[in-house]
């Protein structure tokens, strides 16, 4: 467990009723106060247009008219911003329509002045775990999301201290802690949501928790989920995503095929039956579900991402008509304009950055006499190289690319080093030690340059080097 969770561990700890998931009794920490919401006054004297836009909303939310439901619900707050029922109603479509942040702003004033309301406690503690999700995944900011996480963990914590029966508490923070690795500790909820009552959310996800701990009574588990709760997709998606990880992909396919038609709408569903297909070989279906994915969520960055991949290692999947000349000109097309949106989407995507860079560097470039368009492209590759580096200082292929790049500039110094940077970080990246061998080579470094060849071999790739021509 690394560090940047230990103050976390230890506020599961004191908040995990004194269960035997831990190896010893800890000591109960102070916890981290919660950030202060501005309180509202409360006050009876809510303006009659306020009171009306307020019924207003509420009626159009039934009608699930739901922009318009929020319009009304904002200028009763307007007319009176410690209006505490508007707020509560607000907050409450925002959280179901999963506008995670705007739904926390309104709860964190209705909860200042109802601090025990389970309901919105439980509302806010799902929206700030979708966040912390968010922050450590998408954004890679660890510490960040961790003490938003603390946050939704104090908030589920604390609903279930008031309501210890409620299944949904349980669940949601058992979600909570298998989110970030918190395995036992999840399926001690899970198990509490189980004592309560069978449920397939919470046999879902314990079996998901035991699959990552290598329980071999996780299958158990997720057969219960779908038999309990047939119309449950997640229990599907689950299951299919570990039939994946254990090389079952026709069962997956059969799990995430059922789940797509439970939910329908659900991009990261689409996403991974995507990802699933490419594994399967199949490019076509895979850019069918990647461009569904997108459809459903315009900036799902990941999805724009593995369509790019898709469209590289599968070339026939741009499209089913056109020669291969047609093919090539729209693969390039397209593959640009789907790594550009991964990286607006989610600027601090290093393996966006890598792929894009490749393709500026190794596009219409002429080695031995480098025109004005190929330098312009070598140094936007080498810019993209640089973000990705900027980053993710570990990884590997941003160094080689931009080690290839300084090496095609004539920068061989430069290279030199980013080449043995990216082998220090992967040494099983042949095509570095291909650079490093042919940089040795014209240095003079005989031996280098061989020993690198050597390398290159032993890693089962061909190569011809000028400092040992018919060497083996």
């Amino acid at each position: 467990m690394t560090k940047n969770f230990t103050f976390m561990l230890a506020v599961v700890a004191a908040f995990l009723f004194h269960t035997a998931t831990l190896n010893a009794q800890p000591v109960r920490p102070t916890p981290k106060p919660t950030p202060k919401a501005t309180q509202p006054k409360p006050s009876t004297a809510v303006p009659a247009k306020a009171v009306e836009d307020y019924e207003k909303g509420k009626a159009l939310w039934k009608a699930l008219e739901i922009g318009d439901a929020i319009d009304a619900l904002s200028r009763a707050i307007n007319l009176h911003p410690n209006y505490i029922d508007a707020l509560t109603e607000r907050g409450t479509i925002y959280f179901m329509i999963q506008r995670h942040q705007l739904a926390v702003n309104d709860l964190d004033k209705v909860l200042a002045v109802q601090p025990n309301n389970t309901k919105l406690l439980h509302y806010r503690g799902i929206s700030l775990t979708a966040i912390a999700v968010k922050t450590k995944d998408d954004d890679n900011d660890r510490k960040t999301a961790n003490g938003i996480a603390q946050r939704a963990l104090a908030d589920l914590s604390k609903a279930i201290d008031i309501a210890p029966s409620e299944i949904p508490y349980y669940n949601a923070r058992g979600k909570l802690l298998l989110e970030f690795q918190f395995y036992k500790e999840a399926i001690a909820d899970f198990d509490r949501s189980i004592a309560i009552k069978a449920n397939g959310v919470a046999f879902a996800h314990r079996g998901l928790a035991k699959f990552f701990l290598e329980d071999p009574t996780t299958m158990n588990d997720l057969n219960q989920a779908v038999k309990i709760a047939p119309d449950y997709a997640d229990a599907y998606y689950i299951r299919g995503t570990v039939h994946r990880d254990s090389g079952k992909l026709k069962e997956a396919l059969m799990d995430l095929d059922e789940a797509i038609k439970l939910s329908k709408y659900d991009a990261q569903h689409y996403n991974t039956r995507g990802m699933l297909y490419f594994r399967l070989q199949d490019g076509y279906m895979a850019v069918a579900d990647f461009t569904k994915a997108i459809k459903e969520k315009p900036e799902y960055a990941m999805a724009y991402f593995n369509r790019a991949f898709t469209y590289k290692r599968f070339p026939y999947s741009v499209s089913a008509d056109g020669n291969a000349i047609d093919k090539i000109r729209l693969q390039h097309t397209k593959m640009l304009e789907d790594l550009t949106s991964a990286i607006k989407y989610k600027p601090n995507f290093d393996a966006a950055y890598v792929e894009r860079g490749l393709m500026y560097s190794t596009d219409m470039r002429n080695k031995s006499t480098p025109d004005a368009e190929t330098i312009a492209r070598l140094k936007l590759g080498l810019a993209d190289f640089e973000q990705a580096i900027k980053y993710n200082p570990n990884n590997a292929a941003a160094f080689n690319g931009r080690a290839s790049v300084n090496d095609d500039l004539g920068k061989k110094d430069l290279a030199l080093a980013d080449y043995s940077k990216a082998i220090s970080l992967d040494p099983t990246l042949a095509t570095a030690y291909m650079g490093r061998m042919a940089i040795y080579c014209e240095q003079g470094k005989t031996a280098l340059s061989i020993a690198d060849e050597k390398k290159v071999r032993e890693l089962g790739l061909s190569t011809i080097n000028m400092c040992n021509l018919g060497g083996k």
